[in-house]
């Protein structure tokens, strides 16, 4: 046997010694668990949003005692809450430690409790409303559950972002109250100039294709009783 050939065999056995080695090792190497499933993951499976109509609850005779009946004494508080601009009012809150499941009940009458004069249910709040509203939805979105198309406030001022015009199921509701939608822009807030002819007093159609570049999406919705 040459010098070559007896080079070439010992490289030949180290280089199979080593990837036995290697071998070995990665089999030592415990296995990574598999991904467990759970129920979020599937969407059949995830919790179904709690849903609210002028109506059981929340009809237009519900109190704050009423409430607390139905949702627990845990659940339920009356305290102060941020309206506008530092501008506080009481209310009765339910879930107020849960962002995904509070929601706002305004009181005609906040001594007793009494006469609702709103409800109000900001994002990340996941409550289903009236038609099938929710905080997250998209303008095509709505004008899906609305039929059709319908308008909104310019951005930027109080009231701002506000669905107008709409029709099919959100109006003429049952409990005889009325439902008010409010988009906030998906890209920035204050917008930037570019985004002017959708900013201010002015009512622009939902198919504008300046308001959809600004990608809206549902923040806040509510129903408001006669």
């Amino acid at each position: 046997m040459t010098c070559i050939q007896s080079l070439s065999g010992a490289l030949l056995i180290c280089s199979l010694a080593i990837t036995g080695a290697e071998a070995a090792r990665k089999s030592a190497k415990p296995a990574e668990p598999m991904a467990q499933d759970t129920s979020l993951n599937n969407v059949k499976d995830a919790p179904q949003a709690p849903s609210l109509a002028c109506e059981g609850p929340f009809a237009k005779d519900t109190t704050h005692d009423k409430l607390v009946a139905t949702f627990g004494a845990k659940n339920v508080a009356f305290k102060d809450v941020d309206v506008t601009s530092n501008v506080l009012t009481k209310a009765t809150v339910l879930f107020d430690a849960d962002p995904t499941r509070r929601l706002v009940v305004f009181w005609k009458d906040e001594k007793s409790r009494t006469r609702p004069i709103a409800v109000t249910i900001d994002a990340p709040s996941t409550w289903t409303g009236p038609g099938g509203v929710r905080n997250g939805l998209t303008l095509r979105d709505l004008e899906r559950l609305n039929g059709g198309n319908f308008s909104v406030t310019g951005f930027g001022g109080i009231g701002g972002g506000e669905a107008s015009k709409l029709g099919g199921p959100f109006v003429n509701l049952p409990g005889n109250c009325t439902l008010k939608i409010r988009f906030a822009p998906g890209i920035a807030s204050p917008l930037p100039s570019r985004f002017a002819s959708v900013t201010g007093d002015v009512l622009i159609a939902s198919t504008n294709l300046v308001l959809r570049r600004v990608r809206p999406q549902v923040e806040q919705w509510s129903i408001h009783y006669h």
